[in-house]
C-alpha cells in the first residue's frame, strides 16, 4: 500500500465522522425544537385536568400571580373608569378612589387559598351524565404562539357567546410555561356606523 494510500484512509474515517457529528447535532436542535413547540400544549393540558379534577395544589403552580393580578386590575378599572387620563391630566379624586378600590378587592380575591372559588366561578360545572365540559371546551380552544416565548390559547365561554372569548396568555419563568395574563369576558363593542353629511341620494324614477 503506497504512502497516499495510507493517508487518504484516516482523512476518510475523519471525514465520516464529522458527518456523523453535523447529523447528530441537527437531530437533537430538531427534537429540543420539538419539545418546546408542544411544551404549552402539555401545559395547558395539565392545567385543564388539574381543574377537572380540582388540584388547586397543581393549578396553583401554573400561574404567574403577580402578573395575573396587575392584568386584571388594568382590566377592571379600565371598564369601569374608561380609558386612562393622558399624562398632562390629574384623575378626579372619585376616580382615584375607585381605581384603589378595585385594585384592594383584586389582591384580596385572587389569591392561592381563594383559587378554588375563582375556577368554580369562571368554569362551567359538570353534571353527572353528561360529557366533561371542560374537555367539550378544549375541542373549541384556539391555541398559538404570539412570540417564540409567548403561548396564547382563547376561547369562548358558554354563557358569554356574546362576548370576547377568554384569553389566556402563558411565557416561561423559570423553564416552566406560566399562566401570565388572563383576558376576562367582556361585552364586545358594538360596530360604528358610518354617517355621511352629504344628501341623500334619490330615487331615480323612470318615465
Amino acid at each position: 500500500m503506497s504512502y497516499l494510500s495510507r493517508m487518504e484512509i484516516p482523512d476518510s474515517i475523519a471525514s465520516l465522522r464529522r458527518q456523523q457529528a453535523r447529523w447528530v447535532c441537527a437531530g437533537t436542535l430538531a427534537a429540543a425544537t420539538s419539545l418546546y413547540a408542544a411544551s404549552p400544549f402539555f401545559t395547558l393540558w395539565s392545567i385543564t385536568s388539574a381543574i377537572r379534577t380540582h388540584d388547586m395544589g397543581s393549578l396553583n403552580t401554573c400561574l404567574k400571580w403577580e402578573s395575573v393580578r396587575n392584568g386584571l386590575k388594568t382590566q377592571a378599572v379600565d371598564s369601569l373608569l374608561g380609558p386612562p387620563h393622558a399624562d398632562d391630566e390629574l384623575p378626579e379624586f372619585g376616580a382615584s378612589f375607585a381605581s384603589s378600590a378595585v385594585s384592594n378587592a383584586i389582591d384580596e380575591e385572587v389569591r392561592p387559598d381563594k383559587l378554588g372559588m375563582l375556577v368554580d366561578h369562571l368554569m362551567p360545572s359538570e353534571q353527572p351524565g353528561t360529557p366533561q365540559a371542560l374537555f367539550g371546551l378544549m375541542r373549541h380552544v384556539h391555541m398559538h404562539f404570539t412570540h417564540p416565548g409567548v403561548f396564547e390559547a382563547s376561547v369562548i365561554m358558554p354563557g358569554h357567546e356574546n362576548e370576547t372569548p377568554l384569553r389566556l396568555q402563558m411565557r416561561i419563568h423559570a423553564f416552566q410555561w406560566k399562566i401570565h395574563h388572563i383576558d376576562l369576558p367582556a361585552p364586545r363593542h358594538a360596530p360604528l356606523v358610518e354617517a355621511s353629511a352629504g344628501p341623500m341620494p334619490q330615487p331615480v324614477t323612470q318615465p
